[in-house]
């Protein structure tokens, strides 16, 4: 199980609403337990929420805040899931208190851009409803194309729907939707900004049309993991801050042998997805195996996640 973040200990919050947001999809207010600010955010971050003692998720905060005390957050019933959603939907009651983590932005917009498009399908809407939110109250110029099954499955459908800038598209069929993300990337300039977030599919599509684009201009945000396999060839491990050498056997990650050695390091998910456990490299290059990353900042090696991604090489000299 996850451990909480040593840099930042975990806040107790209270669940204080349950709400309806769209077919399948609650939407749950925190508020901090004596009335105190929670820290600040800004769209496309995200939270660790330890439903339970063998569950512990991640979700999107939804900007703005309720209040200066509050975080609300959407969750999706997957009943097809690893248990969390279910156990959230059909055991939280409110007034429980749960522990969550600061939030963590692995999605930023980035600031200045003359045009932005944003993507989302299904409960991808979370971290894209927010940025769109943002990009509209600063006044920029911003196109959000967002796919669901059905407008009863659409969340934020009263707030969107009447939007000239949304373009809402349902598959109410067993076809494929009239209209594809790779449509409506290719009619785009190519310095527009681009931010997706959705299902696998959805975003392999993203990645595979946004080739060629301008390097810093796309970016996706996956809400599942991509991680299959985290073993491969033993390899070293210097930790410079540390002084210690580590050797990562074939069956455990780097996140593991520094625990194992007693080295205290921040983790949460420990599937790739989160970006707790990122750490700066020194020296050698990774075999990036995480979620997060972009492939620009794949290819400088600069930084990656201990969870699940290894040294392409021998050896690997670590800010640990």
């Amino acid at each position: 199980m996850a451990s909480s973040n040593p840099d930042g200990a975990d806040i107790l919050v209270r669940l204080t609403e349950i709400s309806y947001g769209a077919a399948g999809i609650n939407i749950y207010r925190f508020s901090s337990i004596d009335g105190a600010r929670l820290p600040e955010f800004e769209p496309g971050a995200h939270i660790d929420l330890q439903i339970s003692s063998p569950h512990r998720r991640q979700y999107s905060l939804l900007w703005p805040a309720p209040s200066a005390n509050s975080y609300s957050v959407a969750v999706q019933l997957d009943s097809a899931g690893r248990g969390g959603s279910r156990a959230f939907h059909h055991e939280s009651v409110v007034g429980n208190t749960y522990r969550i983590s600061a939030p963590r932005n692995n999605f930023r917009v980035h600031p200045g851009a003359e045009r932005y498009a944003l993507f989302a399908g299904g409960i991808g809407i979370t971290p894209i409803a927010s940025m769109y939110r943002n990009l509209k109250e600063r006044g920029a110029a911003v196109a959000l194309h967002y796919w669901t099954a059905n407008p009863l499955r659409t969340l934020f459908y009263d707030e969107l729907s009447g939007d000239a800038d949304v373009h809402l598209m349902h598959d109410v069929s067993l076809g494929a939707p009239a209209v594809q993300i790779a449509d409506v990337i290719r009619a785009l300039p190519p310095d527009t900004q681009l931010y997706c977030c959705g299902p696998e599919r959805m975003l392999n599509e993203f990645d595979a049309v946004c080739t060629g684009r301008p390097a810093g201009v796309a970016h996706r945000e996956r809400f599942g993991s991509t991680v299959k396999n985290t073993s491969g060839d033993e390899f070293q491990v210097m930790l410079k801050r540390s002084n210690r050498a580590l050797t990562v056997a074939p069956s455990e990650s780097v996140l593991q042998a520094c625990l194992k050695a007693g080295i205290d390091v921040a983790y949460s998910c420990e599937e790739g997805v989160c970006g707790a456990c990122e750490v700066a490299v020194l020296e050698g290059k990774v075999d990036h195996r995480d979620s997060i990353l972009t492939p620009e900042q794949r290819q400088q090696h600069k930084k990656m996640m201990i969870c699940c991604s290894r040294a392409r090489d021998t050896s690997l000299v670590l800010d640990l």
